[in-house]
């Protein structure tokens, strides 16, 4: 299995991520009024700037969430959801990379988010 490397690898992992997210029974009325024509690239364009320097991400990823009201059972799914994408097609330091910074961001949002 490859390590991410590219932004397309990136755009692979959140496709792949949202096809679970879509359907899952406990956040995935989160997502349903999404525009996934643009939210998709837009969260690559955060994970690219993340694992691999990618220039071009701009929004406040925290101000972009701050109306879900997420509780921490949310959090724990989502990371769970991501962990597993993650592990499914990817392996490598930037795989891990990627595992450990979402942990990172989970923690960091529900802290600064609560409702």
């Amino acid at each position: 299995m490859k390590d991410i490397e590219s932004y397309e690898d990136i755009l692979l992992l959140i496709r792949r991520f949202y096809d679970k997210l879509l359907v899952d029974d406990q956040i995935s009325h989160f997502f349903t009024t999404l525009d996934l024509e643009k939210h998709i690239p837009n969260v690559a364009d955060f994970w690219s700037f993340i694992l691999i320097d990618k220039i071009g991400y701009t929004n406040n990823m925290m101000n972009a969430h701050a109306h879900l009201h997420l509780q921490k059972d949310d959090y724990n799914r989502w990371l769970k959801l991501f962990h597993e994408t993650v592990k499914e097609h990817f392996a490598g330091s930037k795989a891990d990379l990627a595992v450990e910074r979402s942990s990172l961001i989970a923690l960091t949002m529900e802290h600064k988010l609560k409702s």
